[in-house]
């Protein structure tokens, strides 16, 4: 297991940093899929009822994840 932080842009304007872990076998988008719930036609996601419209991932060590 790691830990990594996923940042979120939401539409409100809001950044959010989450910390995360990763099993050996997830990748970032995966941890997103499970943190994150989808419109009801499947277009946009959201988090705690905002859009998110980007996301990405980093170590501690400030390195991207793809």
């Amino acid at each position: 297991m790691r830990v990594i932080i996923i940042i979120l842009y939401l539409a409100s304007g809001d950044v959010i940093k989450l910390p995360i872990t990763l099993t050996a076998d997830q990748s970032c988008s995966d941890k997103l899929i499970q943190i994150v719930q989808p419109n009801s036609i499947g277009t946009s996601v959201f988090y705690k009822g905002k859009q998110v419209l980007a996301y990405y991932c980093k170590k501690g060590t400030g390195e991207y994840i793809s």
